[in-house]
Parts: C-alpha cells; sequence; structure tokens
C-alpha cells in the first residue's frame, strides 16, 4: 500500500474513543511535513450523527493534553466514506468496519503498530478511565504518526 492521503479512526459510537485518536493524531501530525497534506477523520459503527462527545473525554483531552473536541460530532461508518485507511480501536468494530466492505484497508490500531492491544471502551466509566484510555490512545497514535511518517519519507524518495 502506498503511504495514504486520509486516515479513519472507527469505534463503537463516535464519542470518545475515535475522536480522541483524531484531535490526538491531528496535533501530533501537524508538526511534520510528510503528513501535512494526509486528512484525519473518525466515525462510529453504531453512530447516532450528530451525538455530542463524552464530557469526560472532552474533560480529558483539555486537561491533560490542552486539545479541544467539543466541537467533535459523531458520524456513522458507511461506505460512502473516502479513506485509504480505517483503524479501528477493537476486534469488534474492526468486524464491523469490515462488514461494511469499505473501500480501504481496515485494521485495528493495536495491529497496525505492532501490540496486538485493543482501546477498551471507557463509555459511562470513570473519569479515570477515560484518562486511561486517552494516555493509551496518545501512546498508540504516537506509533501511527511514526509508521505513517515512514511511510511517506520512503515513498518520496522513490
Amino acid at each position: 500500500m502506498s503511504a495514504p492521503t486520509s486516515l479513519l479512526f472507527v469505534c463503537a459510537g463516535n464519542i470518545c474513543r475515535s475522536p480522541m485518536a483524531e484531535v490526538l493524531f491531528r496535533d501530533l501530525a501537524q508538526s511534520r511535513p510528510a503528513l501535512e497534506k494526509l486528512t484525519v477523520g473518525s466515525a462510529g459503527t453504531i453512530a447516532l450523527r450528530g451525538n455530542l462527545p463524552c464530557t469526560d473525554a472532552v474533560d480529558v483531552m483539555r486537561l491533560q493534553f490542552g486539545l479541544e473536541m467539543a466541537a467533535h460530532r459523531a458520524r456513522p461508518l458507511t461506505r460512502r466514506f473516502d479513506a485509504d485507511l480505517v483503524l479501528t480501536l477493537d476486534r469488534e468494530t474492526e468486524s464491523e468496519a469490515k462488514a461494511l466492505r469499505l473501500g480501504a484497508p481496515v485494521e485495528m490500531l493495536g495491529d497496525y503498530v505492532g501490540t496486538g492491544e485493543e482501546v477498551e471502551d471507557p463509555h459511562r466509566r470513570s473519569t479515570r478511565r477515560y484518562l486511561e484510555v486517552a494516555v493509551q490512545l496518545k501512546r498508540l497514535v504516537e506509533l501511527v504518526v511514526a509508521r505513517l511518517e515512514a511511510g511517506a519519507v520512503s515513498t518520496s524518495e522513490r
């Protein structure tokens, strides 16, 4: 696969994990010239269009990382999404996304970066659990950025 130009993070409801990953990716990628043209978004396999992000997710991202995601609105994953790479947050959403037969490779985030780990849904859990998920996502998204940056650099050198 050539270096992707668009990336989509997918979870279930698109109100905490995938938008958290999206804003973390945007923040990390903005200082990397090799990724400046890559677009990033998020969606959910059972998302209700327009749902607001979880307050705990918004608060944790703001307080822990200084990132804003209050303007995010949930979007359901459909075959109409135009992405070169779809990264899901757990095995269940990976299976659901693959069942849609999207026009892009679908892989679980943890598999894509080589850790094999799932990102557990913190919805309706403690604020501490949201923080744990945010820290885990930051680590995994840093690995995504590194992999995509290395791929973009090697592709441009050809």
